[in-house]
């Protein structure tokens, strides 16, 4: 039996990445909407964390993986950090989900290979 929810794409991680820094810049960070579209980022460094971060460790040059490593942890810290500024923390959200999101595509991409 179906639920209805489908599995994000990469368009809709994108694009929800995308709508959080506007959000956050141009529009208002709090309500429902916002709680709606910081519910979505987090399951998706859920989703990412985990292809993005066998993205880094597969790094050869050491600086390039402590830096990939370091965000992957910062996405995830983010992700579970649930008080402080409205904007600034949709604006984490979505920054880190472009960072993740281009870490595991890559790694798809070298895995396809």
């Amino acid at each position: 039996m179906s639920t209805g929810r489908k599995v994000p794409t990469a368009v809709d991680m994108a694009r929800d990445s995308n709508l959080a820094v506007t959000l956050a810049d141009y529009g208002t960070p709090t309500g429902p909407t916002a709680d709606e579209l910081r519910k979505r980022l987090r399951g998706y460094i859920g989703l990412l964390a985990e292809p993005a971060g066998r993205y880094a460790e597969a790094l050869a040059d050491s600086r390039a993986k402590g830096i990939a490593q370091s965000t992957v942890e910062h996405a995830q810290r983010v992700a579970a950090d649930r008080g402080g500024n409205p904007e600034a923390n949709l604006r984490l959200l979505g920054k880190s989900v472009a960072l993740l999101l281009r870490y595991a595509s890559d790694h798809q991409r070298r895995q396809a290979q």
